[in-house]
């Protein structure tokens, strides 16, 4: 057997805190049009779409050598067909897919017993072991001295992460410069246009229709749209903490939300003026007023890199594994499979050249970009099946979103610019690297995909084709990727090892809660390459992937979409029929066209 081929199922346990798989929060309900009529051959695979009330049979590529049928699916409906025997799921497949759902209250228990308190207990064990040292005297054995080093640099570094957090604590979100004059794609003349652009998106992924098929009323679309606004808000503290009515946020509250978002800074007094037609808007919009006065002292917006870090304290051993033991197996993975590892301008990443003789005979580089997790090495399985040898590949790890001890974090931090600069370079350095990249990325990765796009100095682009499995670079005025990953109490199984394992590890945190900046990371799909896929989880709890559904239907009906069903955010790399789904999409739409943009 290969070394590939056993990699699968060890990296899953390994990195099971890090699949984000699912939540016990209920998915919202969303629109569902009438069933589809019998397909008239067992073997076409049509889904529905409500995004536009349109039954969508699939684009096929003109002209393609290998025509393949992609389907647009809509992620609010199940699989109206059988899926074809090569894609029938395994025992394996089943068993993962299952996961989630069982995620009940016991198995929450379950996570917090079992992997969660024991590593939690690592610093409080060091202090009574410290105590009963000094009270018994000291030790002659081997092991003893041992466990007691052990132990004081347990209490050592406990120490050392509680300095680094009042650190991160003090220092100002560094996103405040999201402006880029003459490089960004994406500006817009006044902060009321790009609102009114953010809520013009915003509008054409709303559902269309009810549950039982009906059209909805302006009254339906009303309710939907007040509680989009009311999930950007919280009340109460702890355990308490809910989401309030749209009726109990007022116009001071929504200010103060406005504030964050346009001007990445709590509400002050003198920006009220600038604030006051960005709420008249949204007033509009809504159809609805705010109330104007503010008796609901405790209602706070939910503000990502203004609010105080939400990062807890893990031990020794968890960077033994995450940062130490993860770098170690890609190093020999990668080098096994002949890539080098290179850094530059702070950038980690491994780099293979085209083995080809003949410069002509090879295809423009790919470049793969990994999500928030312990880095490319859980993606291996993925890298391995969109690698070929006659193309130069480039994998790009983010130190800042890989669970790794960084030392001198609080004054760290890689700026987007930098980022795509250094990406550009590399790219144009490879064979071919003047026509653009196929760009691969996951979740966070879609981040660095949209910079790549709308900061890019150069007149050909660095993207000329890209897939985006999880996206999390759309729809961003949404609350779903700020508040289910980084705010929402944690209930279940998956929940609690999502949020301790990765949401709350401080370097992560850090990248989130300083250094995230919404409107900077919003991609207008209008400027995507004109070959682009997009694969969205039918279940994911942070990507909305319905909204998005429709939204790139309304936007960029030419993008090839296609939704995992009954999957969760992270799932398609444990599900081996998911995994050849995604690697023959990449493949498809891994060829030049004419870029064109907005």
């Amino acid at each position: 057997m290969e070394l590939h081929e056993g990699l699968g199922p060890a990296l899953f346990f390994v990195s099971l805190p890090l699949l984000k798989l699912g939540s016990s929060r209920k998915q919202p309900k969303v629109s569902q049009p009438p069933p589809p009529a019998p397909p008239k051959s067992p073997s076409s695979l049509k889904r529905v779409g409500s995004a536009a009330s349109l039954s969508v049979s699939g684009l096929k590529r003109v002209g393609s050598a290998a025509s393949l049928s992609l389907k647009k699916v809509s992620s609010e409906l199940s699989l109206q067909q059988p899926l074809p025997q090569k894609l029938q799921p395994k025992v394996w497949d089943r068993f993962l897919s299952q996961l989630p759902s069982k995620s009940s209250k016991e198995l929450a228990w379950l996570a917090r017993i079992f992997c969660i308190w024991p590593i939690k207990a690592a610093l409080p064990l060091s202090i009574v072991r410290f105590a009963l040292a000094r009270a018994s005297g000291p030790r002659s054995s081997l092991r003893s001295k041992t466990l007691d080093v052990m132990l004081g640099a347990e209490f050592l570094f406990w120490i050392h992460f509680r300095v680094k957090l009042h650190l991160l604590s003090k220092k100002p979100p560094a996103a405040r410069t999201y402006k880029y004059p003459g490089r960004d794609r994406q500006e817009y003349e006044s902060n009321s246009q790009e609102f009114n652009l953010l809520l013009d998106h915003f509008k054409g992924a709303l559902p269309t229709h009810g549950d039982d098929g009906h059209v909805l009323t302006e009254g339906e679309l009303q309710v939907i749209k007040k509680q989009e606004i009311a999930n950007w808000f919280t009340v109460g503290r702890g355990s308490a903490r809910r989401i309030p009515s749209f009726n109990q946020i007022h116009r001071h509250h929504v200010s103060q939300w406005i504030a964050w978002a346009f001007w990445d800074d709590k509400w002050k007094p003198h920006l009220q003026p600038e604030i006051e037609p960005l709420v008249d808007i949204l007033e509009n919009r809504i159809g609805a007023k705010f109330l104007a006065c503010d008796d609901y002292q405790d209602i706070r917006p939910l503000c990502l890199n203004i609010d105080p870090p939400r990062a807890v304290h893990h031990p020794i051993l968890h960077y033994i594994v995450t940062h130490v033991a993860a770098t170690s197996v890609a190093a020999a993975i990668f080098r096994w499979r002949g890539f080098t590892h290179h850094t530059l301008n702070g950038q980690d990443y491994y780099h293979r050249r085209c083995r080809e003789t003949d410069p002509s005979k090879c295809l423009k580089p790919l470049v793969f970009i990994s999500g928030i997790g312990i880095g490319t090495v859980s993606y291996e399985k993925l890298i391995s099946a969109i690698s070929s040898e006659n193309r130069d590949i480039l994998l790009f790890d983010l130190p800042e979103i890989s669970l790794r001890w960084t030392p001198g974090l609080e004054h760290k931090h890689v700026p987007p610019l930098q980022t795509v600069d250094t990406i550009s370079s590399l790219v144009k350095s490879c064979v071919h690297g003047d026509q653009g990249a196929h760009v691969v990325a996951h979740s966070f990765g879609t981040v660095v995909t949209q910079w790549l796009i709308r900061l890019n100095k150069n007149e050909t682009p660095v993207v000329s084709s890209c897939t985006l499995i999880d996206p999390v670079c759309f729809l961003l005025i949404s609350s779903s990727v700020a508040a289910n990953f980084c705010y929402r109490p944690p209930v279940t199984f998956i929940d609690h090892l999502v949020s301790y394992f990765v949401a709350r590890e401080i370097s992560v945190d850090n990248a989130l809660h300083r250094h995230f900046q919404w409107r900077s990371n919003n991609l207008d799909p209008r400027l995507l390459p004109a070959n682009s896929a997009i694969v969205l989880s039918e279940l994911d709890a942070f990507v909305p992937s319905g909204k998005v559904l429709r939204h790139l239907a309304a936007e960029r009906p030419d993008v090839v979409v296609e939704v995992l069903p009954g999957h969760f955010h992270s799932q398609f790399q444990v599900v081996p029929s998911s995994l050849a789904l995604v690697t023959s999409l990449s493949k498809e739409v891994d060829v030049t066209k004419e870029w064109k943009g907005v």
